[in-house]
């Protein structure tokens, strides 16, 4: 494999960020643009991600990279259409119990083994169904089996039909993992998470903590001359403040919304040399979690005080600069075929701090006894301007929040595995369907796999109208159950939806055929140097 790395003379822009990163601790990557091959692109995250097996994660992150090493049998196009992957052929039984895939022939995992519909019953049955934080709850309500009639054959069987299987076939809910590396062994501590062999159009390289993590192309992959890029490094940058300068510099080549400051996308907007895209949105929302088990917020209507003490539009103004609608509900308001405006937060909880002073002192909560401790993200700019109102607003009844922010890997073990916690700030990302993405906040859960319902909050009813919801074929079903979902989930309130979000994903000019997936980190198999 040629190394397209070089050094570069920088210009004076370049010299003066290079400044702010060494004043801050950050390392920028000294990548040249190489006068012949593929090229380079260096795309921006905030953290290390804390695994690369997305069988067992959903962490932004770890998405980001890992989507690039990793594939399904499907992948998205913006308007939600499924796209063949390893999958070059499907279709579904008249009851929806029943899908078959025909996987594509030919295709190599990184180590030169063969991919085949042993890989995918292994990766279904014994990893994502077991795992995944977002697709094993479904998968074992679903009662999914896997037969496997031949090598390019997969037949996925479930005791009822499930609405958004198809879509769930993504490198993000089902990637396809390499069942010659896992079996046998502890799929949580086997050492190719860290240094993960995919079918993807790239292959891990190097990993430098806490700095960059470099992909190469594989020279083996399946289609055609793709990819077209010689590699892709992810430049880690912690300091939120550091990453727009780093993308107008030139220093990186991509930053998605996720990593991006609310308050810096009007300097992305005004910026000719940046194509951001606006247009498609993943449901996703942000929320503040309670641990139910907490002495200080296990009643609910010291919940109920706490959410008509925050105020939701303040934290869109200003934590979210405007790009984000306040919270709706316990689904935010993304679906808009599901939501139920009879029992809409503006309804039940509009922003009254002298009511919920009231209803906390009615609780037996005097102002001025309680503190709540509330860890949250600390590379998420997001979360810490949330952190900031919520405190704020808090403080005016009289409560104090103890703020803890924390590097990722801590955070997932404080609030998942520890479940030591008052309060807490997350987001997830729906998937595009409500049974995907946010089942996992409400559904009963006792493990310990991060960006799942750490509340504590276990209710038979809300489990029965969620597998409901999730396997009913038809559309207005699924509202009219979400819409009793949420009749429930808006009074128990065991976590409180702060605000929907709307992304503002940015690329260089310099790239082109970046994002043609309705997720933005996948499919960078056909995105190419332009310079």
């Amino acid at each position: 494999m040629t190394d397209t790395t070089a050094s570069f003379r920088p210009s004076r822009r370049q010299v003066n960020l290079g400044a702010l990163a060494l004043a801050s601790g950050l390392t920028l990557p000294q990548v040249g643009r190489a006068a012949t091959g593929k090229g380079t692109a260096v795309l921006g995250i905030d953290a290390d991600p804390p695994t690369l097996n997305l069988g067992t994660t959903t962490d932004f992150a770890a998405g980001d990279v890992a989507a690039k090493i990793l594939e399904g049998l499907i992948w998205l196009d913006p308007q939600y259409n499924a796209r063949p992957s390893l999958a070059t052929a499907w279709s579904v039984s008249p009851d929806g119990k029943s899908w078959r895939f025909t996987l594509r022939k030919g295709v190599k995992w990184h180590d030169g083994r063969d991919f085949s519909s042993a890989d995918v019953k292994f990766s279904l049955m014994e990893v994502i169904g077991k795992l995944h934080p977002r697709a094993a709850p479904v998968f074992k309500t679903l009662g999914l089996e896997v037969d496997t009639p031949d090598a390019t054959t997969v037949v996925v069987k479930l005791q009822k039909a499930y609405a958004p299987f198809l879509s769930q076939m993504t490198v993000f809910d089902a990637p396809m993992l390499p069942r010659h590396l896992y079996e046998g062994t502890n799929v949580g501590t086997n050492p190719a998470n860290q240094k993960p062999v995919g079918t993807g159009p790239f292959k891990l390289a190097e990993w430098k903590r806490g700095a960059s993590i470099k992909l190469v192309r594989n020279d083996a992959y399946w289609d055609g001359d793709k990819p077209f890029l010689e590699a892709i490094i992810f430049q880690v940058i912690p300091q939120a403040a550091n990453r727009v300068p780093a993308l107008q510099a030139g220093e990186i080549d991509e930053l998605l919304d996720f990593y991006t400051p609310k308050p810096e996308v009007p300097r992305i907007l005004a910026d000719k040399a940046l194509a951001p895209r606006r247009s498609v949105n993943i449901p996703a929302i942000y929320f503040m979690m309670f641990n139910t088990q907490s002495p200080q917020v296990a009643k609910k209507e010291v919940r109920h005080a706490l959410a008509i003490a925050i105020d939701r539009p303040r934290l869109v103004k200003q934590a979210m600069n405007g790009i984000a609608r306040p919270g709706a509900g316990a689904f935010g308001d993304g679906f808009k075929w599901l939501f139920n405006d009879d029992v809409a937060y503006a309804k039940k909880y509009p922003f009254d701090p002298a009511r919920a002073k009231a209803m906390l002192e009615k609780a037996g909560i005097k102002p001025g006894t309680t503190t709540l401790r509330m860890p949250f993200d600390v590379s998420r700019a997001q979360m810490r301007a949330q952190s900031q109102i919520i405190q704020d607003n808090l403080r005016q009844v009289g409560l104090e929040v103890k703020l803890e922010p924390l590097e990722r890997s801590v955070y997932y073990d404080r609030v998942f595995a520890k479940r030591d916690f008052d309060l807490m700030l997350g987001s997830y990302f729906s998937a595009g369907d409500p049974a995907i993405g946010y089942t996992r906040l409400y559904n009963t859960y006792t493990g310990t796999s991060p960006n799942t319902n750490a509340s504590g909050y276990a209710n038979p009813k809300v489990d029965e109208l969620l597998t409901q919801a999730a396997t009913a074929a038809d559309r207005a079903v699924r509202a009219d159950l979400y819409r009793q979902l949420q009749v429930i989930l808006n009074e128990d309130l065991p976590a409180l939806v702060l605000f929907d979000e709307e992304t503002v994903d940015t690329a260089s000019k310099k790239l082109g055929g970046v994002f043609p997936a309705l997720d933005a980190r996948d499919q960078w198999a056909g995105v190419k140097r332009l310079d």
